[in-house]
């Protein structure tokens, strides 16, 4: 695949969910004034995304299934995969982990409406933020590939992960990722969702 043709795919699949939050936000008769306060937005940013200009990051796709009231996978484009899916090495659209400027980014691997998983590549380079706080229904996985990662619970548990290390955990559990200054972390992350939940 060339870096046009990535880029194109890339842009596609930006412009695709810019149209899901728009159809999902007129179907909850919902203003872009109304929805960009319910998810704790700027309007002008979420017209962005509804347009295609902007990429959602992962912590404001989840803000935005919230206040709809809908799964956040129900926010990503649809695949006529006919139920497989190959993901190269390299690929993947890469967002980053909320909007704060140098956060560390993910690639997504896998997931589209309906699914029951979202599968994920999160790369944080040493001292990089990791996003804020996450909460959703379900359950994660993740598995450390290289480096250490900390992972901070709102129940006040800390986990340190060295590479090879696995965690799962509730998702409705307040959690967080953390790298230390000098050495940054790649990890593999699935999100499941709990059949018949609509909320994340």
């Amino acid at each position: 695949m060339t870096d046009a043709q990535r880029d194109a795919g890339e842009a596609a699949v930006i412009a695709a969910i810019g149209s899901s939050v728009r159809r999902a936000r007129r179907r909850s008769g919902l203003s872009t004034r109304e929805l960009a306060q319910r998810a704790s937005l700027s309007q002008p940013f979420l017209s962005n995304i509804e347009n295609g200009r902007s990429s959602p990051s992962v912590s404001t796709i989840y803000k935005l299934a919230a206040a709809l009231g809908i799964g956040a996978t129900e926010l990503l484009p649809a695949s006529a995969d006919e139920g497989i899916v190959v993901v190269r090495a390299g690929e993947g659209v890469a967002t980053g982990m909320d909007e704060t400027p140098g956060v560390a980014q993910s690639a997504l691997l896998a997931g589209a409406p309906g699914r029951l998983m979202e599968a994920r590549r999160a790369m944080i380079e040493p001292g990089q933020p990791a996003g804020s706080w996450f909460d959703h229904s379900g359950e994660d996985f993740l598995h450390v590939l290289d480096g250490v990662l900390r992972v901070e619970f709102g129940t006040g548990r800390v986990e340190e992960l060295l590479a090879g290390d696995s965690l799962w955990h509730e998702g409705a559990i307040p959690h967080r990722w953390r790298v230390g200054p000098d050495t940054g972390a790649s990890l593999f992350l699935v999100t499941a969702r709990v059949p018949g939940n609509g909320h994340e």
